[in-house]
Formats: C-alpha cells, sequence, structure tokens
C-alpha cells in the first residue's frame, strides 16, 4: 500500500538564522515618535492568541516559550485561548489584530493550510494577511487508542478495521487538522472505512479517548497519556520521535509512503513593524538554543525547528501546495 507524503524537515528550515541590529538607544531622541515607538519595541504586553482549547499541542508549546520570552522582552506574553472552527476563530482574530507588533499568532498546519481545503470562506491568507516571525518546532503526530484494544499494532488495526468497515470511531482536533487529514488520507491509501469524530480541540478527544467514547485518536496532546502508560501508541504519521523509540511509523506499518508531519510558528498581522518582527525572532532563535527548552520540547514530543522570516513563509506556501496536490490526488473530502 502506497500513501502520499508530507515531511515536516523541509530543507529550508535547516538553513541558519539571520539577525539585524536594532538601532541604538543613543539615536532615539532624534527619531520621530513613530520610529522611537519600533525601537523601544514592546512598549506594552505581548497577547499570544493560541486558536486552540487549552492542553493541546499548541497550547502546550505556547506555555514552553511564552514565560522565557517574556522575561527576554521585559514585558508580560499572554497567552489567550481562542478556539473553534478547526483553529480559523482564532487565527482569524490574529490576522484583525492592530498590526502593531504587540500581536502574534502561534499557527500551525492544520490552522493556516489544511482548513483551508476543508473550509469554505476562510477568511484569511497566510500570504496576504500575515507576517511569518519564526517557526518554533515540528511534530510527527500520535494515533492512540486504549491499552485495552484489541489490535496490538498499527497493521492489526488495518486488519480490524478491513473486517469490520465503518466500526471504528477515531477522534481528532477538528475538521481540516492534521489529524482530519492524516485520517482521510489513510482511509483513502488503504480503502477503509473509519468514523471520523471531530472535536474542538485535542483535549476534549482526548478526554473522550480516555472515557472509552471513541476508539482512536489521531492527535500529539495524547503523548503524557501514553508515557503515563493510560494509552497505547499503535503508530506515529511521520518520522519516529525521541520520547516513544519504539512506536513505528505508519509507513513502517504497512501504508508504504505515508508520512504527515506537522509545525509550528509565530506570525503578526501584516504591516506589523519589521523592528518588532526582528526582535521576537531574534529572541526566539536564542530560546530555542537553550538546552532547557529543547528538552521541554523533546519531552513534550517535539523536536525544535527554526527558520528565517522568509523561508517561513515559503514553507507554509509550498505547503499549502503540496497539501493541495494529496488533496486532489486521493479525492479526500473533509465532510
Amino acid at each position: 500500500m502506497t500513501g502520499p507524503s508530507l515531511l515536516s524537515d523541509n530543507p529550508l528550515f535547516e538553513a541558519a538564522f539571520h539577525r539585524r541590529t536594532l538601532l541604538g538607544a543613543a539615536s532615539a531622541a532624534l527619531m520621530p515618535g513613530a520610529l522611537w515607538a519600533q525601537a523601544t519595541y514592546p512598549n506594552k504586553a505581548v497577547t499570544l492568541i493560541v486558536p486552540n482549547p487549552p492542553g493541546g499541542n499548541t497550547d502546550i508549546l505556547a506555555r514552553i516559550f511564552s514565560v522565557p520570552l517574556a522575561k527576554a522582552l521585559g514585558q508580560a506574553v499572554v497567552v489567550e485561548n481562542r478556539a473553534g472552527a478547526g483553529g480559523v476563530i482564532g487565527m482569524t482574530a490574529a490576522a484583525r489584530a492592530p498590526a502593531d507588533g504587540h500581536t502574534l499568532g502561534l499557527g500551525n498546519l492544520s490552522d493556516l493550510v489544511v482548513s483551508r481545503y476543508a473550509q469554505a470562506n476562510v477568511p484569511y491568507d497566510p500570504a496576504k494577511d500575515f507576517v511569518a516571525v519564526a517557526t518554533l518546532a515540528k511534530v510527527s503526530i500520535v494515533v492512540t487508542c486504549l491499552p485495552t484494544f484489541a489490535a496490538k499494532n498499527f497493521q492489526e488495526f488495518l486488519a480490524l478495521a478491513k473486517a469490520h468497515p465503518g466500526k471504528y470511531k477515531c477522534g481528532t482536533a477538528g475538521n481540516g487538522t492534521m489529524g482530519h487529514l492524516c485520517l482521510e488520507a489513510l482511509k483513502a491509501a488503504v480503502g477503509v472505512d473509519i468514523v471520523h469524530i471531530p472535536y474542538r480541540g485535542g483535549a476534549p478527544a482526548l478526554n473522550d479517548l480516555l472515557g472509552g467514547h471513541i476508539d482512536l485518536l489521531i492527535d500529539g496532546s495524547a503523548l503524557s497519556q501514553v508515557k503515563a502508560g493510560k494509552l497505547k501508541a499503535l503508530a506515529v504519521t511521520a518520522e519516529r520521535i525521541s520520547v516513544l523509540p519504539h512506536v513505528p511509523t505508519i509507513g513502517e506499518s504497512g501504508v508504504s509512503g505515508f508520512s504527515f508531519g506537522n509545525y509550528w510558528g509565530l506570525l503578526m498581522p501584516m504591516g506589523s513593524p519589521e523592528a518588532a518582527v526582528t526582535r521576537i525572532h531574534a529572541e526566539i532563535k536564542k530560546l530555542s538554543e537553550q538546552p532547557e527548552i529543547r528538552q521541554q520540547l523533546e519531552n513534550a514530543g517535539f523536536a525544535s525547528l527554526g527558520s528565517t522570516p522568509s523561508e517561513y513563509g515559503l514553507a507554509l506556501q509550498k505547503s499549502y501546495e503540496h497539501i493541495g496536490q494529496i488533496v486532489k490526488k486521493s479525492k479526500i473530502t473533509f465532510d
């Protein structure tokens, strides 16, 4: 069986970061008001919009970076969860925020790319409505079930799904998310009937899996429960992850070529000051190089991922084109 591929380790992300030097304070007195505001950025709290509920991967990532970023900036970084519509509600709020550099959106491929194929009239285009700032991390999504589930591994699950069409229910963080795309691509590649159950984020989906209301979950938010022994990991959707080294990929489990990863990045509303983009990018770069931050990312199942703003913007466009090709080729629908 051969499945589509979407690799998150794009060579664009391997390029080194570049810095730009801000104007020194000695010349600040000579600046007009607008330039002075940019040079002293940030001059108030920074809002970080998370387009998902607390407890999911995006929220976990926001919490890892928000406290040290606030310390580096000398201003509070307020995490604001705005969940719903597969991340569209939160990213719409981020796109429409004042373009003064004090609002960031934390987006991933679900919110910024897949949603535009899955939903009608998504009110933003990352290339037109956002300024790319910095990538933070990438992840291989985990396919989990209860320890009592009949299948011991992913190959056994596929056999059960083929033998019992429509019997098994798989939860995701919502319509148009990466988990949903993975499920639909799997169904198209293998020819199985698995019922999709969308939620308003990974955390409520995880709760229903733990409660036995669904059979499977495709979402990274279950990782801690796997490590605690409360859930069983059947497979991961892209490369193996360090905290679950013995869990095979879907590609290794009989669906040749199947590889779907996800990555996260910070964006600002279009028109935000270049000085703000430069400052946040530089601080994120420094934080991402700290061993304690890298350890927190690894413990949560992430891998650190760096890029320049221009590389991040280009990667989003390439991901949009690539996912579009997969959706068309596999005739994926998101109903």
